[in-house]
């Protein structure tokens, strides 16, 4: 578990660097791309002169552009969300994981396919050489790290979400798992009654109507040889317990 979100927080860590660094560097392209630039032409009659060259942005650097805000928002919202309801303390329903679980995986191959587009359609346009610029080249490298981060991502996704690598955050929780433990049901064994419900339980023996002798009866059972008195009697009597016949009585 540990291990995993480990490897989240750090390539996640890694991807939103490297999209802060695509959009400067995408963004400076664009700009030199884009606008009206004077440029120096030749005209047989007139000779040089300075030309405004209005330049359109290729509609791949807008791609880039888009994909490096995307993959900001992306790192950004995969840490906080989890995050957000790890901290709350409240654990994660069985639907809530599911719908974030689908989202992440979705939202990171996609990812991954919008800088595996960008990076080959420059590379293709290059015709597999090196550009002159080297802002470009640090776009198409940073393009294919990025590309292989985000399908990192998915992959680890997937393993979390089918229950091969184990986290508690809501979004890598697995969707494998039995009833979730608030939906369990009710057993059909009865819960074992604690000491004090045992002690309360017990019955209370009904109560034995003991009637004194009269004077010259009692008189006559005391003088009466072999006759135990009710204090030594070990047997029980109906309706009678030892407790009762511990105590002595005196005639």
């Amino acid at each position: 578990m540990i291990v995993l979100h480990v490897a989240l927080f750090a390539i996640l860590g890694t991807c939103l660097v490297f999209s802060i660094i695509e959009l400067g560097l995408t963004a400076f392209v664009v700009s030199f791309f884009g606008g009206t630039h004077q440029e120096e032409t030749w005209d047989p009659y007139s000779g040089y002169s300075l030309t405004d060259v209005h330049y359109s942005t290729p509609g791949i650097l807008s791609l880039m552009l888009f994909s490096a805000i995307w993959s900001i928002l992306v790192s950004i919202a995969a840490v906080v969300l989890p995050w957000t309801y790890t901290r709350k303390g409240v654990p994660a329903s069985r639907k809530l994981n599911t719908i974030l679980g689908v989202s992440f995986i979705v939202t990171f191959f996609v990812t991954s396919v919008f800088w595996l587009a960008c990076f080959a359609d420059i590379a293709a346009q290059l015709g597999g050489d090196v550009s002159l610029s080297d802002y470009l080249n640090a776009m198409i490298a940073f393009a294919v790290l990025l590309w292989l981060l985000f399908l990192a991502l998915g992959i680890l996704a997937v393993l979390s979400t089918c229950g091969v690598l184990v986290s508690d955050w809501p979004g890598y929780q697995s969707m494998r798992k039995g009833v979730a433990p608030e939906q369990l049901p009710a057993s059909n064994v009865p819960p074992t009654a604690t000491a004090n419900e045992q002690m309360s339980t017990v019955p209370t023996p009904a109560p034995v109507d003991v009637t004194e002798p009269a004077g010259h009866d009692a008189e006559a059972l005391h003088h009466q040889p072999g006759i135990i008195p009710p204090h030594n009697l070990n047997a029980e009597g109906p309706g009678m317990n030892r407790f009762e016949l511990g105590t002595e009585s005196h005639v």
